[in-house]
C-alpha cells in the first residue's frame, strides 16, 4: 500500500480469570479479553495509516482466529504412539 513506516511496536494486555487457575472457581480459564495498542510512527497521512492497519487486521490469521470461534483439537503422541486424552 506504499505507506512508509518509520517505527512500529505493539502493546498487549490480556485478562484471564485467576480463580480457576488456583482451583478456587469453576468459571473456566479462557482469556476474557485481549486489548492491543499498535504504536505507529509514519509521515503518511492518518487515513493512509488507518487503512493499512485495517487491512492488516482483516487478513491477520491470529487476530481473526481470536475473534471467531475456532475448534481446538488436542492430540497426544508419546514416543510415536497416539494416546487418547479422555
Amino acid at each position: 500500500m506504499d505507506v512508509p513506516i518509520e517505527g512500529l511496536d505493539m502493546e498487549l494486555r490480556a485478562i484471564f480469570p485467576m480463580a480457576e487457575k488456583y482451583g478456587l472457581g469453576d468459571g473456566g480459564a479462557a482469556m476474557e479479553e485481549l486489548v492491543y495498542t499498535l504504536n505507529v510512527t509514519s509521515p503518511a497521512p492518518l487515513e493512509q495509516v488507518r487503512a493499512l492497519v485495517q487491512r492488516a487486521e482483516r487478513y491477520c490469521h491470529a487476530s481473526q482466529s481470536l475473534q471467531q470461534p475456532v475448534p481446538v483439537t488436542p492430540l497426544l503422541r508419546v514416543n510415536g504412539e497416539d494416546v487418547p486424552l479422555g
